[in-house]
């Protein structure tokens, strides 16, 4: 029969297991998604909920969470929705007629993307709220601020040309 180390397992969870889960500072963080999971809404509508992993730092391993609601009588909640689905490497043209909510999951599922986090307090509670999704830069793409609409991708900016050798000193005159 073997024991178990309860001890080691409270240690394993942290602050979360005192009760005490302290929300992260506000800021910047670059995320990976551990988990993507399509419901529905208490107001009926299809949602997404993602969990998130902070991925280096001094808050690596900490958790984010988010719901992504799909607005169909709000054309600007929409535009968000698709855009925050960009940040997460899934732009509009992969939304095709035939893809299914077990696809979406999938792909959310492992998605690297960057967050500016803020705070807000709900029923005396603070927690953490993602107020601006980024999309990481990769070598040859980014995208503008995702706040709303659909990320457009440009071209990443050519780097900077190295500087011109000095002149040699000139012969004297």
């Amino acid at each position: 029969m073997s024991t178990t180390n309860w001890a080691d397992i409270v240690k394993l969870a942290g602050e979360s297991a005192s009760g005490n889960y302290e929300p992260l500072p506000d800021g910047d963080y670059d995320l990976k998604v551990v988990e993507a999971t399509a419901t529905t809404a208490s107001t009926g509508r299809k949602m997404f909920k993602i969990k998130a992993e902070v991925q280096n730092g001094a808050y690596a391993k900490r958790l984010v969470w988010d719901n992504l609601v799909v607005v169909l009588d709000n054309p600007k909640a929409l535009g968000a929705f698709f855009s925050k689905m960009a940040a997460l490497g899934l732009p509009q043209t992969y939304f095709t007629p035939d893809r299914t909510d077990a696809q979406i999951e999938d792909a959310l599922r492992g998605a690297h993307f960057r967050v500016t986090l803020g705070r807000k307090t709900y029923n005396g509670n603070v927690s953490n709220e993602i107020k601006k999704y980024h999309r990481i830069a990769t070598a040859n793409v980014d995208t503008v601020s995702t706040t709303a609409g659909a990320a457009i991708p440009q071209a990443a900016p050519a780097p900077a040309p190295a500087p011109a050798p000095a002149p040699a000193p000139g012969a004297p005159f």
